[in-house]
């Protein structure tokens, strides 16, 4: 038990690290991300709620690691999040275009 923690919490430094170094997170993977935090905290209560210490030692740290994981990821998308694009509306026709032209009052 102690060395698959080992290696599922060695799991995360990968992708933390490539989050941190490349400044950039897909806002895509947050239905992902919430959901295995979820997991992870059940998994922690299932520990609390039955006293074990050694699932407290093992989901705890990968709590931790969720959390940060989660909020590295939200911090990059709302950092890079590009502005809104504007649309202009097209004319329909050319008597459309010539209502948008200002008229000028030359007597």
């Amino acid at each position: 038990m102690n060395a698959a923690s080992a290696l599922f919490i060695i799991c995360y430094f990968p992708e933390l690290y490539a989050n941190w170094k490349n400044q950039n997170a897909n806002l895509y993977n947050m239905p992902e991300k919430i959901l295995v935090l979820l997991g992870s905290i059940f998994a922690f209560l299932y520990a609390i709620l039955n006293n074990d210490i050694s699932l407290m030692s093992n989901y705890g740290p990968i709590v931790g690691l969720d959390i940060i994981a989660l909020l590295m990821r939200l911090y990059y998308v709302y950092k890079n999040k590009e502005p809104p694009a504007i649309y202009l509306k097209r004319p329909d026709s050319l008597s459309d275009l010539e209502n948008q032209v200002p008229q000028s009052d030359s007597t």
